[in-house]
């Protein structure tokens, strides 16, 4: 059998056998499909939160949660390694057979429904289909849209598959602040001996969120090239943001007077208040 791929490049197809299965429950259904889209690691696809967590993300109850989760390993999507209640948790990771399966699927030839892990996008479809080899479908020119780009409007910004190309972050991607992805990059980060986004980047805002402007949504697998790319140009953008901070702490810093100093130098000492008066009489 060929070697198996990571879990973040058969996470769809996994995802699909799944959703297509007409016999799995719906709850468990459900609870899978959470683990695997928030919790799950890229290159096992293992996951370990709470019953709570899950149900609370969900809308369940923690007991219907573990009836979700026996339900999706008895149907062979799950292996489950049961925790205790001394502070160990449950692991959840997809079986062999399963992983298996998604990836014959991914390799015979399934290109539309893979998440490309480069590029954060789908990865576009082979030539000869109705779409277009651009990577998005074929339709009418939208006059709408012509009329107010020739008028100055601001048109709708442009997303490519890195993510959205702000004029101010060329080359950049946006992820929001809270999000499983940012604990990969703490991750990661502090493997690297580096602090967290929380205290390296600024939050910034973009489309109602607060997020950083990182190299890509997730990072490369260790040791690669791109990782190490990746690395370079986060440093890039650390840089330049601490450099800033620095700046503005250096700035001089006025600090007020309380209010019974101003009134102490507001009036003059006793002992001095005589001395100004015979000073004034012999002028």
């Amino acid at each position: 059998m060929s070697e198996l791929l990571p879990f973040c490049k058969i996470k769809l197809q996994y995802l699909l056998e799944m959703v297509t299965d007409h016999e799995l429950d719906d709850n468990a259904l459900r609870v899978a499909l959470y683990l695997a889209l928030a919790h799950a690691d890229h290159e096992t696809g293992e996951s370990r939160p709470s019953f709570e967590t899950i149900g609370a993300a969900i809308g369940k109850h923690a007991k219907s949660v573990k009836r979700a989760l026996n339900k999706a390993e008895a149907a062979g999507y799950l292996t489950i390694e049961r925790g205790t209640n001394k502070g160990k948790s449950s692991r959840y990771r997809p079986t062999e057979a399963a992983l298996k399966r998604a990836t014959e699927r991914r390799r015979e030839g399934d290109k539309v429904v893979p998440l490309n892990r480069d590029k954060g996008g789908q990865s576009c479809p082979q030539s000869g289909t109705n779409l277009s080899g651009k990577g998005g479908q074929d339709r009418p020119p939208n006059r709408e849209q012509e009329l107010r780009k020739e008028q100055g409007g601001a048109s709708a910004p442009d997303l490519p598959d890195e993510g959205q190309s702000g004029g101010t972050h060329p080359g950049l991607v946006f992820v929001p602040r809270g999000i499983c992805f940012v604990r990969d990059w703490d991750a990661r980060l502090a493997r690297e001996g580096m602090t967290t986004l929380e205290r390296s980047l600024p939050l910034s805002p973009h489309e109602h969120h607060l997020g950083f402007w990182l190299p890509a949504r997730t990072p490369a697998p260790m040791g690669s090239a791109e990782w190490q790319a990746q690395l370079r140009r986060l440093r890039d953008v650390i840089h330049p943001a601490q450099d800033g901070a620095c700046a503005s702490s250096d700035a001089p810093r006025i600090t007020p007077l309380a209010p019974r100093q101003m009134q102490g130098a507001s009036r003059l000492p006793q002992d001095v208040a005589p001395t100004v008066g015979k000073n004034r009489h012999a002028v």
